[in-house]
Parts: C-alpha cells; sequence; structure tokens
C-alpha cells in the first residue's frame, strides 16, 4: 500500500484523503462562521463608510475561498466514492473467484 510522509507520520493515502477531507470542512466552518459575524456586524453596528468597504473586501474574499473550498471538497469527495466502487468492485471479483474454486 502506498504510503505518504508528511510532518515526519507515514500515512497511507486513504487517510491522508480522509485528512485533507477533514481540513476542507474545519475550512468552509470556519469561513462560514465568519460570514455570519460580517452579516451581522453589517446589519446591527454603526460604522463609517471605510470600516463598512473593509468588511464587504473580507466578505467577498471569503466567498471566493468558500466557494473554493466547496469545489475541491466536492472533487474530494467524489474521488473518494470512486475509490470505494473500486475496492468493493474488487472484493466482489476476489469473493466470485473464490466462490467458483471452492
Amino acid at each position: 500500500m502506498k504510503t505518504i510522509v508528511t510532518e515526519s507520520k507515514s500515512i497511507t493515502w486513504i487517510q491522508y484523503f480522509c485528512v485533507q477531507i477533514e481540513d476542507l470542512e474545519k475550512s468552509v466552518a470556519k469561513c462560514e462562521e465568519r460570514l455570519d459575524v460580517i452579516e451581522r456586524l453589517q446589519r446591527l453596528t454603526m460604522m463609517t463608510h471605510e470600516e463598512r468597504s473593509e468588511l464587504k473586501q473580507e466578505k467577498k474574499l471569503l466567498e471566493q475561498t468558500l466557494v473554493d473550498n466547496r469545489k475541491q471538497l466536492k472533487s474530494l469527495r467524489w474521488e473518494n466514492g470512486k475509490s470505494m466502487i473500486i475496492s468493493v468492485m474488487i472484493l466482489g471479483v476476489l469473493y466470485a473467484g473464490w466462490m467458483m474454486y471452492s
């Protein structure tokens, strides 16, 4: 089985896949929380025009980051699903072969 070495730890490619998905999910959650805070601030606080424009810029950047992370997360989940299907197919073929020769 192929292993990947990161931060002096040896992990399999499946574990690395899962870690990437978890990290992206955490990043998406943080972005969503920050967007909620920004929207609340925009509605409930009195700000100068400069502060409001800074929040708009941050909001725009966060929204773009969120879109990118969600696309990447969708891609990783698709790859994970394909890997699972291939594993099940291989297991099925091995089981069928075992049943034929037993």
